[in-house]
């Protein structure tokens, strides 16, 4: 529970609800407004489920199920690949 009300995406998510109701209270109803805060809680949610990935990843990595170095390691071969196709092309200038 701590980690998710100590994240920081977490807690501007729920602080921008204030904001949003406070304008609520001043604001006509229409379609808009539900717009508003459907945006909101989507916001909130997609925090709350970046908060759970990141602790699944680290639960992940402390029981040894995944090399956390393994996927930089990938990233530089797929650059590496793409640059030296990069190099392979032939431009042909008339």
């Amino acid at each position: 529970m701590r980690k998710y009300l100590l994240n920081s995406g977490v807690l501007g998510s729920i602080f921008s609800g204030w904001g949003l109701l406070q304008s609520t209270r001043g604001s006509k109803r229409d379609w808009r407004l539900l717009l508003l805060w459907l945006g909101w809680l989507s916001s909130v949610a997609l925090s709350f489920g970046a908060v759970a990935q990141d602790a699944e990843k680290k639960r992940r990595i402390a029981s040894g199920e995944i090399d956390p170095d393994a996927d930089d390691q990938s990233k530089a071969a797929k650059k590496a690949e793409k640059k030296a196709s990069k190099a392979r092309k032939v431009t042909l200038s008339i």
